[in-house]
């Protein structure tokens, strides 16, 4: 029976053998940084032609990027809070994105190219959680949808309807896939389980894999015989797809898995955890091609290119980070890494602190505090909430009656935004202890002005 489980000494054994190779190998940037969102960024896409990027973000955005080179192209607005996920259609003219208001939009590729006009999304419908997960049939005629309701919704795009819902997971679904004739869906969820439906009707038919953590992440080749997979548990699985064998098994790191992506015709599958750790294996032979810290915190996804054999990872960061993928060494990161506006390193005020931990993700202080997910905070104190001119509100903050002062900020964060400002985007952030809301407030009054 094929099975490997690599441990620490078998990893450091593929790296000695790979350095002979990758000295040889032609260098060039070893590092690269793409900024265009405002917050960390949690989703990425390659259109079929390769000509296109998407990358979705916690600012409530989806930019997307020309490649050859890489640069920002059009920043697409419609989300109501997080977006989680974008995939390309398979004909390149749609894109469709997810996110933590549980809404899946479709935006129309031909709308990009329009100078100076805002591209109106089209709602295709909703689950009752966040989108985790999207994918498009191999025809391009139907859409899956994993969402945290615990569903999978299978969505007909000619008719711009759901005509399936996939129930059967204890818990929230992380990943879907179709398979390469159309005919099977496979989904995998918290329960732990990969499973197996008709993609005619919606009917169930078996698990294909029963692991005892949370599945984030898997890959389905039918035609090289394998499934690949990554846990909650920090675990990398390959097993057989047409019988119970494991063909190769990494579990030394109990790092959570977080993204997957593979490269079919060239042989390599990449899988990043919630450290920054990133690990490339060939699924020729399921060697080691590359085990490295590519950021520091959470790589949400990732994306090989295989032209330039280079690699895309997204995170906590505001910014895109591109790897050489055979560049060798890499420049390996420190532990625990650069101060983030969200977790400073220096000292600060605990005023200052509690802005950075609760507020810094979404807003900014400056008069011209662009893409973030929330309206600068610029001189907020006697102003009326839903009136900052440039930004988008929600109709139910732009109808309150408040005004932003010290007792207002105070209560927004000792009751809650689903509490003082119902119905709004706002993330719910509350703040337990008096001081810390006291604190925020003097750092505020301080910075705002």
């Amino acid at each position: 029976m094929l099975f490997k489980t690599i441990s620490i000494k078998d990893i450091i054994v593929y790296k000695l053998i790979m350095i002979s190779f990758l000295f040889i190998v032609k260098s060039s940037i070893a590092i690269e940084q793409y900024t265009a969102h405002g917050g960390p960024v949690k989703g990425l896409a390659v259109s079929t032609n390769a000509q296109l990027m998407a990358s979705a973000s916690f600012d409530y955005s989806v930019v997307i990027w020309d490649l050859n080179p890489i640069k920002e192209k059009i920043t697409l607005i419609g989300h109501d809070a997080a977006v989680n996920a974008v995939s390309f259609s398979p004909a390149n003219d749609l894109l469709v994105s997810g996110g933590d208001d549980n809404n899946i939009l479709l935006w129309s590729l031909n709308e990009i190219y329009k100078v100076n006009e805002e591209i109106q999304p089209i709602k295709l419908g909703n689950h009752r959680g966040k989108i985790a997960d999207l994918e498009f049939s191999k025809n391009g005629r139907y859409l899956l949808s994993a969402s945290w309701d615990g569903s999978v919704g299978v969505w007909d795009l000619k008719e711009r309807k759901k005509i399936h819902s996939l129930v059967g997971h204890k818990g929230p679904v992380y990943s879907v896939q179709y398979s390469k004739d159309n005919k099977y869906i496979y989904s995998s969820g918290y329960d732990g389980e990969i499973k197996l439906w008709k993609a005619e009707n919606g009917e169930y038919i078996r698990p294909l894999i029963k692991n005892g953590w949370g599945i984030s992440k898997f890959e389905i080749d039918e035609q090289r015989n394998f499934i690949a997979y990554g846990s909650t548990d920090g675990q990398i699985s390959i097993n057989k797809f047409d019988k119970d064998e494991i063909i190769l098994n990494i579990k030394e790191d109990r790092v959570p898995i977080l993204s997957m992506y593979y490269l079919e015709k060239e042989n390599m599958i990449s899988f990043g955890n919630a450290k920054g750790r990133m690990i490339i294996l060939d699924t020729k032979n399921w060697t080691l091609v590359r085990d490295f810290n590519a950021v520091n915190g959470p790589i949400w996804d990732n994306i090989l290119f295989p032209d330039d054999s280079s690699l895309i990872v997204a995170g906590l960061d505001d910014f895109l980070t591109r790897w050489q993928i055979f560049d060798f060494p890499p420049k390996f990161l420190e532990r625990p890494g650069p101060a983030r506006r969200f977790n400073p390193i220096k000292e600060v005020s605990n005023g200052e602190k509690q802005f950075a931990r609760k507020c810094s993700v979404c807003h900014t202080l400056v008069e011209n505090g662009k893409k973030r997910a929330g309206p600068t905070l610029y001189k907020i104190f006697g102003r009326k909430a839903g009136t900052l001119e440039g930004y988008k509100y929600s109709k139910a903050l732009i109808d309150s009656d408040i005004i932003w002062n010290e007792e207002s900020i105070n209560r927004l964060f000792d009751e809650g935004p689903d509490k003082v400002t119902p119905g709004t985007k706002m993330p719910i952030q509350r703040m337990k202890k008096i001081q810390d809301r006291q604190d925020l407030v003097i750092f505020l009054k301080k910075a705002t002005n």
